[in-house]
């Protein structure tokens, strides 16, 4: 099996999923955007994961990759392809099927909580997974519900936080990957924000201080566990 990975940020990489892949013997493959690697257009694979980074969607002067990305992505999706897209991966993965991403009133940074839609659970990649948890956030900015999907997560932060479209991708506005160690290399390199508001940014000791990083690797797992399974499962072409 192999899972390709698009890196948009030195700072956000693969995290629990580089470790469940090695557990598991999956190649993984990486294309680092912020390097200029081009996208793997001609490259076939099992599972596509498209991570976070510090760029936005919209502002496709300054990061014209996004174009091609989501041009790409869209692509890929009519031709079924397993996906799990994460925070900026989730909005171009959003633009790409009609949607839109927008700034929210204030950053969402921290350990948050995030509940599934009711009837989510029924969806083959979040089969076992909890209803609610409180796992990492890193955002500003968040992407509407394209008409080809279906909403499974919110908050009281930021209402979309999550779709499925068919049985095999999978959005994420929040951070299942990110490990202790990843947290504390972010921190260390990236702006350190004030809280504007306490519910919604935390400082860097709450961060840090707060355990939620088993919860968050237990949470990975199930769902990657899930991925293989529908995988693994012939199914029928959809669009």
């Amino acid at each position: 099996m192999i899972i390709q990975v698009i890196q948009h940020d030195p700072l956000l990489p693969l995290g629990y999923i580089k470790d469940w892949a090695k557990e598991n013997n999956y190649q993984v493959n990486t294309a680092r955007i912020y390097e200029g690697d081009p996208l793997p257009v001609d490259e076939t694979f099992d599972l596509l994961v498209i991570l976070g980074g510090r760029q936005t969607a919209y502002e496709t002067e300054n990061y014209p990759f996004v174009v091609e990305e989501a041009e790409w992505l869209k692509k890929l999706v009519d031709e079924n392809q397993s996906m799990l897209a994460i925070c900026l991966g989730a909005q171009i993965l959003s633009t790409a099927l009609g949607g839109e991403v927008q700034r929210m009133a204030h950053m969402e940074i921290g350990w948050h909580y995030l509940y599934e839609v009711e009837g989510a659970t029924q969806h083959p990649l979040l089969q076992g997974l909890p209803s609610e948890i409180r796992l990492f956030q890193h955002h500003q900015d968040f992407f509407s519900i394209p008409e080809r999907a279906e909403k499974v997560y919110y908050n009281q932060n930021c209402n979309n936080q999550g779709f499925v479209v068919n049985d095999n991708i999978l959005a994420l506005q929040f951070h299942p990957e990110i490990d202790a160690v990843g947290i504390e290399e972010f921190l260390a390199k990236d702006q350190i924000y004030e809280p504007e508001e306490e519910v919604l940014v935390q400082t860097e000791k709450q961060i840090i201080n707060d355990e939620k990083f088993e919860a968050g690797r237990k949470y990975l797992y199930n769902l990657m566990d899930n991925y293989k399974a529908v995988i693994n499962q012939p199914r029928p072409h959809e669009v």
